[in-house]
């Protein structure tokens, strides 16, 4: 018998209470932006979210309960990561990017990644699941929900930095409009978050000592910013930049 899927939901959300709360926790600990110099494209007074910012930090946290379910391989971790991320439907793009600095990449190439998209947390949830038929069922129902997906999806870029390495995105937000971005990294290395404007002026910054990083700003203009990853650790890590 299949259990219903609302109910799979409410034991998944349930079971990932602690969890979900340490990362909303994190998301919100982010270093408060440096000193605002004269001309910088950021009003210190308005720190609001918006529908498209929120959808950025439910897909960040996603991807954290992902890659717990799978170190654990906890099924029902991995069904609640798919829906979340399927509910706000990421969109994959290529931003303007180089690297400053780091250390040449190993011989042989890159390890394989995980797939982090939808399609691939239902793929390891069914995976996970293996002869159960409830839980097979629940994932069957979530993969009907989450086709349906949306056209103003966070955007996402996945990517893989060498370790003392920086990687400089250009990205333009509207201004007045909150604005956000954050990285979720493997737990390989230290991986910080750096917001500049145009003119070089640090608008907000994320230095905690883990690999998921957050940011948000309200530009006081249209314009373009430079989103910096850092890796402060000695070997490379892969991760998701998202933006709104």
């Amino acid at each position: 018998m299949i259990v219903p899927f609302d109910k799979y939901s409410q034991i998944g959300c349930a079971a990932l209470a602690a969890l979900c709360m340490g990362f909303a926790m994190h998301a919100g600990a982010a270093d408060a932006p440096a000193k605002q110099g004269q001309g910088a494209n950021a009003d210190p007074t308005k720190r609001g979210t918006s529908p498209r910012t929120e959808g950025v930090a439910q897909a960040a946290l996603a991807d954290q309960i992902a890659r717990h379910a799978d170190r654990t391989k906890d099924v029902l971790a991995m069904i609640a990561a798919a829906r979340l991320l399927g509910q706000v439907s990421p969109r994959a793009v290529k931003h303007e990017m180089k690297t400053e600095g780091g250390t040449k990449p190993a011989a042989g190439g890159a390890d394989a990644s995980r797939d982090t998209t939808v399609a691939g947390l239902l793929a390891r949830a069914k995976q996970y699941a293996g002869g159960r038929n409830d839980l097979n069922g629940v994932i069957d129902e979530v993969s009907k929900f989450v086709a349906k997906g949306r056209e103003d999806g966070p955007a996402r870029v996945v990517n893989r930095i060498q370790g003392g390495a920086t990687d400089v995105y250009a990205i333009s937000y509207n201004g007045n409009e909150p604005a956000m971005a954050a990285i979720t990294g493997e737990g390989l290395t230290d991986l910080d978050l750096f917001v500049e404007d145009d003119k070089g002026n640090q608008i907000c910054r994320s230095t905690s000592a883990v690999d998921d990083e957050i940011c948000r700003w309200t530009p006081r203009w249209s314009g373009g910013f430079r989103i910096r990853v850092r890796n402060i650790g000695n070997t490379p890590n892969e991760y998701r930049l998202w933006s709104n």
